[in-house]
């Protein structure tokens, strides 16, 4: 599945030098990047910062392209690396990408490789709403240092729908279609919500590619992220979604769940770069990484009775102790020279945002590298799907 080619240069970093090592382990460093890999970040050095700009010119009637751009500014990973670059979609069709990593020194934070690596083709979307990153060869590049290819592989099984302005026949038949019951502990107990026919983004032994350093492996993605119509929401079930991989000789697998909640308010921000930022909505994370499984069956019960309460503890983010992913992603959406339809009552609506500029405020709370790095790589490859409403 990989194919490599070595290289024996170094990577000049303004004076001082980062070896080919820290980039690709040779055989006498692959135990100690091993460990690397595994090892929890520290926590001052959590965060996941940055910003991207959103052109959705699919929806603009100033737009003869109807191509939407996503503009990832700088997007800084925990004191691990840094993505910048586009990404291309044609709704319904492909995403095509260009995505360059900044790799920081794990000995020493203070210096960085610029463009060591870059995520580049396409990922093709069929008739089905299945993205397939191999017809397009989709594969994260090591271009400097030890030099590597890692292709995506599998496939993601994108949701129902993808286009806005389908989005309000979907509500109208989630009040009357089948529901799901979504369960997690909260302070030793089981919480339950329920969701009226959500919309799963499904990962088919989804391959992420190993890198862009070498103690990063391959990494198999199943499981499902669900959307949730009526309040904008994303939604893990009890089995969530798991990331297999290896490293050295030990294989570990990884369960992700939780929930991604959207919240429509205003307000004003101030990024890491100290700009002031204002917002139309955000995304909040609470993300868990193996946290105790709810049991199905019997204890997962939905008390539609005290269902406001339910949702509340469900979506709480109070409790940040645990390992896990936590904080906002904000947007600021404008809809300048949207395309428009007609809604049920005759009058005219614009089928969505033309613009979104977006800025990340995470923090990764007792995970390791290899656990953020995996899951940052997944964001990007859903990265449509996410940001559609």
């Amino acid at each position: 599945m990989i194919m490599k080619t070595r290289n024996s240069f170094r990577v000049a970093l303004g004076g001082a030098a980062l070896s080919g090592v820290l980039l690709l382990a040779g055989a006498g460093g692959a135990l100690g990047q091993s460990a690397q890999a595994i090892k929890e970040i520290p926590a001052d050095k959590g965060k996941v910062a940055g910003s991207i700009i959103i052109d959705y010119n699919s929806r603009s009637e100033r737009s003869a392209s109807g191509v939407d751009t996503y503009d990832i500014s700088e997007i800084a990973v925990a004191d691990l690396f840094l993505m910048k670059g586009t990404i291309q979609r044609t709704p319904g069709s492909k995403l095509a990408y260009s995505v360059r990593y900044d790799v920081i020194n794990p000995t020493n934070p203070g210096q960085i490789a610029r463009d060591v690596a870059i995520l580049r083709g396409e990922m093709q979307i069929d008739n089905r709403g299945r993205y397939l990153p191999e017809t397009g060869q989709l594969r994260l590049d090591v271009v400097k240092g030890n030099q590597t290819t890692s292709k995506v592989t599998g496939s993601i099984q994108g949701r129902e729908v993808t286009r806005w302005w389908e989005v309000g026949e979907l509500v109208r038949r989630a009040k009357t279609e089948a529901t799901k019951v979504y369960s997690r502990y909260v302070d030793g107990k089981v919480v339950s919500i329920q969701v009226k026919n959500p919309d799963p983004l499904r990962f088919e032994r989804l391959g992420l590619p190993s890198g862009p350093f070498s103690f990063l492996p391959e990494t198999r993605v199943s499981g499902n992220l669900d959307y949730d119509y009526e309040l904008g929401n994303w939604l893990t079930d009890q089995n969530g979604v798991t990331f297999a991989y290896t490293v050295g000789d030990k294989s570990y697998t990884d369960r992700v769940t939780g929930s991604i909640r959207y919240v429509e308010e205003t307000g004003s921000t101030t990024d890491a770069k100290g700009k002031k930022r204002e917002y139309t909505g955000y995304y909040e994370y609470n993300l868990r990484w193996n946290e105790q499984q709810a049991a199905s069956g019997g204890d997962q019960f939905f008390d539609e009775a005290n269902a406001a309460a339910q949702s509340d503890a469900f979506f709480s983010t109070s409790d940040q102790t645990k390992p896990g992913l936590y904080g906002k992603v904000f947007y600021s959406d404008t809809d300048d020279a949207c395309k428009r339809i007609k809604k049920d009552d005759g009058k005219m609506e614009c089928v969505g945002p033309t613009r979104s500029e977006v800025t990340y405020s995470l923090n990764a709370v007792k995970l390791n590298y290899q656990q953020l790095a995996s899951w940052m790589k997944l964001e990007l490859l859903v990265i449509g799907p996410f940001t559609d409403e």
